[in-house]
């Protein structure tokens, strides 16, 4: 009967674990690690989700002195090849509006109509009849005049001064970076921009696009002498998650491969390893197929980090196989040996992993879990269906004699925990504790193929380079916008008065957002423009304006006419207009929306908390802040808030389960110390190794108590079991917690080599604490409170 109660639990997990890796998507979003209340969050994800077109890939074409000014006329030629390849169904190589200006007349009409009535005033007087002639002088002037591109072309296509508006000046002084169209000032670098023919909804997905992208571009590239290289949001996440999904693929098999060789080194035989192996693998299965019913998305760095973590189920395997050769292969005196041990072990570690529920970071939470479950699956598959294979495949092995244990007297422990215990004191007291840090480079590979794009992007257009922060207002309707934008514009103004140390410059473009009274006031005078046209359009020829030259005047004079069709709150969405708006405005085709402003700061590389604060005060219902600057003021503070609302409750819950496990005051308190110490020596050995915390790492902090509760349970209750018999702890548990510390080490210690920073920090962390707890456990632990013979 239980054989066949094990195979229906086991076809249960399996089933469940089959249908949950279904619903599992892996998320590379830095911002997914980050609790959504935060507002700092909030605003990233509200630019990002109205301003930031996720499907877009932005490609960089640089050329040597000889091609210097016709990378337009190539990348024209390259936008029609990727049409026609289907890579692309979007390609832009040039502004709209440059393409056809006349394509903007509705927008330009538009802005007229919602703009300031004084300056309205002022357009109507320069080409009133009385006027008119010496306007058209002075616009000819300033043609012959004009020393850039940007200002040929505007004076060339606009007589009338329609394209000198506060609206539109600021966007056209930063056009491009003072380059034509999207190629650099200095002719050497074009961009192109390319959308995706479908949506991009993971890095999987983004990196097959790219793919795609690069077997058109790479070749023509190499053919025509042009370097191309890629950034923008498709190449970011298919790198990020590309890179991390093969730094955890290296370790968990690294670790796997490590753990086989030292497994036979120490049990001789393939059969036990075949089934840890399967065990094993049900194991994971089962864990992450619980948590695709409970998130269905998972973080890539929380799966990869519980794929290495369920590597805890292989102690107790370990475990087990070691003490069936200290006790022999009858599973009654197995399960006498080991199941308490792990039992309390699982349930002790899941305890402190669960905890993590507490942190106010959400991918912390969800690593918690995602681990606390896989333990206790570990711990029951071990002792249900391992067993009884160690059992029938390692019978016939003889059993281990008790060899001298490498363990030294109580006096030379003793010596030795307080030798250490100084030492990481003095070092710390010198020192001081490691620091804690955040920055989003942390997340990206070390040597990152798209961020060097966009640092080359910045050389060639140097507004790519602005670290300003964006206001986001956003609205239900056009009047809740507007409430709010006047609302934020005399926030800025109280803040910029207070504190000038803080914010140099900001812009709030609230002419691009429709306001009803500006239009009304307006509307007179526009239709009065369009009834003009053509005495204006007469004076523009007798100046000596080609028809080209007049083609942008007259479309905004007709669009004119019939601008009052938008005086309604509907915004132009031509696809020349809907290019600029996207980077200004959004709004809903029934009323309510976005815009977005600018926020200049005097330093914002070195914003302090108190500096937060301030901006803060900036935001509130339905406005934003959207900075990547501002995430490490605001992460801090609630890294160091998780010390106290996570860490301060887990060692209250983990003295409560070695309470329950020992119930020998003297058992917890070795157990407490010896835990102590290993944090004290990691501390230290991270300030000397020059380590900080990070959002990441300090993920670690559980892992390393979990092991360290391991450990300390195992040997513990080891020596309780056999009178404090040294001898006999080290030739069993002994032996299998070093072997599990040594292949766990070595396991994250291949992470330490990850192309990502944070996965490397995670890494070294990882091996510091873990070798930490393994020596003070069955090193130090068992020669201060042995009793027997060693």
């Amino acid at each position: 009967m239980r054989k066949w109660w094990k195979v229906a639990l086991l076809l249960l997990l399996a089933l469940i674990g089959a249908a949950g890796l279904g619903r599992i998507r892996f998320e590379t979003d830095p911002l997914a690690v980050l609790p959504d209340a935060m507002p700092e969050v909030s605003g990233l994800q509200a630019f990002q989700r109205v301003f930031s077109k996720k499907g877009e890939l932005i490609v960089l074409l640089e050329a040597d002195d000889e091609m210097a000014g016709m990378l337009p006329d190539r990348a024209a030629e390259l936008g029609e090849l990727l049409k026609d390849s289907g890579a692309s169904d979007s390609v832009r190589w040039q502004p709209r509006w440059r393409d056809s200006p006349e394509g903007m007349a509705e927008l330009f009409a538009w802005l007229w109509l919602n703009g300031e009535p004084e300056e309205l005033e002022t357009l109507a007087g320069r080409l009133s009849e009385k006027e008119i002639a010496g306007s058209m002088e002075d616009a000819m002037e300033r043609v012959a005049t004009a020393l850039d591109g940007m200002d040929i072309v505007q004076s060339a296509h606009d007589p009338f001064g329609f394209l000198d508006h506060s609206a539109l000046r600021s966007f056209f002084a930063a056009s491009e970076g003072g380059g034509e169209g999207f190629e650099s000032a200095d002719g050497m670098a074009q961009l192109i921009f390319i959308d995706a023919p479908r949506p991009v909804a993971g890095y999987r997905e983004a990196d097959a696009w790219l793919s795609e992208v690069r077997a058109v571009i790479d070749p023509w590239a190499d053919e025509n002498g042009i370097r191309a290289a890629y950034t923008g949001d498709p190449a970011f996440e298919a790198e990020i998650g590309g890179a991390m999904e093969g730094d955890m693929r290296g370790t968990v098999g690294i670790t796997s491969v490590v753990i086989g060789l030292l497994f036979l080194l120490m049990q001789r035989r393939i059969g036990l390893l075949a089934g840890l192996s399967v065990t094993l693998a049900l194991v994971f299965v089962a864990t992450l197929g619980i948590a695709g019913w409970v998130y269905g998305e998972l973080s890539i760095m929380a799966a990869g980090f519980a794929a290495i973590l369920i590597g805890l189920a292989v102690d107790y395997g370990v475990l087990i196989c070691q003490e069936a050769k200290v006790c022999g292969h009858d599973q009654l005196p197995i399960y006498r040996a080991t199941a308490r041990s792990i039992g309390w072990a699982a349930a002790t570690t899941a305890a402190v992993f669960l905890a993590l529920n507490l942190s106010g970071l959400p991918g912390i939470a969800q690593l918690g879990t995602v681990v606390g479950i896989g333990v206790v699956l570990g711990a029951l598959f071990m002792l249900g269906i391992y067993v009884p294979w160690v059992a029938r495949v390692g019978a016939g092995r003889p059993a281990i004699g008790h060899k001298t244990a490498w363990v030294p007297g109580r006096v030379g422990s003793l010596a030795l925990l307080g030798g250490l215990a100084l030492a990481a004191l003095v070092v710390l007291g010198i020192r001081g504790l490691p620091g804690v840090e955040f920055d989003r480079s942390l997340l990206r590979p070390r040597n990152s193929a798209s961020m060097a794009t966009f640092e080359r992007i910045q050389e060639h257009f140097p507004d790519w380079g602005s670290p300003a922060i964006r206001l986001v207002v956003e609205g239900d309707t056009d009047q809740e916008v507007s409430r709010r934008i006047a609302s934020l514009e005399s926030s800025l103004e109280e803040l910029a008065s207070e504190r000038p140390d803080l914010v140099e410059a900001f812009e709030l473009p609230s002419l691009w957002w429709p306001e009803p009274g500006r239009m009304a006031a307006n509307r007179e005078q526009i239709e009065k423009l369009a009834e003009s046209k053509d005495r204006l359009i007469a004076a523009a020829d007798a100046a000596g304006f080609s028809e080209e030259g007049t083609a942008l005047g007259r479309s905004v004079l007709e669009a004119m006419g019939s601008v009052g069709s938008l005086s309604d709150g509907r915004m132009p969405d031509g696809e020349a207009s809907a290019e600029i708006l996207r980077g200004v405005a959004s709004r809903a085709t029934d009323g309510g929306g976005y815009l977005l402003g600018t926020l200049e700061l005097s330093d914002p590389d070195g914003l302090g908390v108190e500096d937060l604060k301030d901006l803060r005060r900036l935001g509130g219902e339905g406005i934003h802040l959207a900075g990547w600057s501002l995430l490490k003021p605001a992460v801090l503070p609630l890294v160091k808030k998780d010390l106290i609302d996570v860490f301060l409750p887990m060692a209250g819950l983990m003295l409560l389960m070695l309470t329950l496990v020992f119930r020998r005051v003297k058992d917890v308190t070795t157990a407490v110390l010896a835990m102590s110490l290993s944090g004290l020596l990691l501390l230290a050995a991270m300030r000397l190794a020059g380590i900080e915390w990070n959002f990441l790492n300090i993920a670690a902090t559980p892992l390393l108590l979990g092991t360290g509760l391991d450990y300390a349970i195992h040997i513990l209750l080891a020596l309780r079991r056999t009178g404090g018999n040294v001898r006999a702890v080290w030739n069993g548990t002994g032996k299998a917690v070093l072997f599990c510390g040594c292949s766990t080490a070595i396991g994250f210690g291949s992470l330490a080599f990850a192309s990502i920073d944070a996965l490397a920090s995670l890494g070294k962390v990882a091996v510091l604490g873990i070798l930490c707890s393994m020596i003070v456990a069955v090193i130090l632990v068992p020669g201060v409170r042995g009793t027997a013979e060693r």
